[in-house]
């Protein structure tokens, strides 16, 4: 049912860049940025209500923030696409039981937070404007696009007291989205040029510019980067090349996690990395 979908919103769009290339562009764009989140389950809610924090303001976006533990460590957690803070419960256990204070927020269109998208430079806008807001975070650990998000954020805001960084399961080129809608939904070469020339347009830079490895290459942060080799999510190729730009990275290539990369050994490294 999911492919069948997928492909009939695919054959949707191949014609409308025939009868409406300007419709096709705003319409392309707006579903690229969608993440299409579910609603967050009655057991995930009541574990969210337990670090509820204020809700920070970013122009018409609502985001919801959260705070666990009392802990001297300061660590805030990012999520992935089409995700929410309730990924990181394990983790967020885990890290309460090593003396941390954990933090995290719902990105636009996620979670308890309002928006209708999300895009890798609004992601890193709200990364920003969330450490400003709590400036004692000193470790992120970040997943999938929170983990690309973030080193943008490592690369524009290179004055900053993040101390440790750790990117799991993340993408490492904005191209690499475009391929997968392109598979995914069948779409044919002159709509996805369409779908590209309003991204650039909107938001001001070239596809090729929105790149992991290059960001990596100013970064001065310790970082730890994970990706587990069946993750079929994300290639690990991404990982490896993230490795070899960023200079002050250490590469943890796991074997049977997916994109997920949930364990309670990588916690407990996680853990080691941060604290060493």
């Amino acid at each position: 049912m999911k492919k069948l979908i997928e492909k009939t919103i695919g054959l949707y769009f191949n014609c409308l860049a025939y009868v409406s290339p300007r419709l096709l562009s705003k319409q392309g764009f707006n579903l690229f940025c969608n993440p299409m989140s579910q609603a967050l389950k009655p057991y995930q809610s009541t574990f969210l209500k337990t670090g509820l924090d204020e809700v920070l303001n970013y122009e018409n976006i609502k985001i919801q923030t959260y705070k666990w533990g009392n802990g001297r460590k300061k660590v805030l957690l990012i999520h992935g696409w089409a995700s929410h803070s309730f990924r990181w419960k394990a983790t967020i256990e885990h890290l309460i039981e090593n003396d941390f204070t954990v933090y995290a927020f719902d990105a636009p269109a996620h979670g308890l937070s309002t928006g209708k998208m999300l895009n890798l430079v609004l992601y890193s806008k709200i990364i920003d404007l969330f450490i400003q807001k709590n400036t004692e975070i000193d470790n992120v650990i970040s997943h999938s696009i929170g983990g690309f998000a973030l080193v943008y954020y490592m690369y524009q805001q290179k004055e900053n007291k993040i101390r440790k960084i750790v990117i799991m399961g993340a993408p490492g080129e904005a191209e690499d989205f475009f391929i997968f809608y392109k598979k995914s939904l069948g779409l044919n070469n002159n709509t996805l040029k369409s779908i590209k020339n309003e991204f650039i347009r909107i938001i001001g830079k070239e596809i090729s510019y929105f790149s992991a490895p290059q960001f990596a290459k100013s970064i001065q942060t310790q970082g730890l980067i994970i990706h587990d080799k069946e993750d079929k999510d994300t290639s690990y190729e991404n990982a490896i090349k993230l490795n070899k730009s960023w200079e002050n990275s250490q590469l943890h290539i796991t074997n049977g996690l997916g994109h997920s990369l949930k364990s309670k050994i990588l916690l407990g490294d996680i853990v080691k990395f941060i604290e060493a």
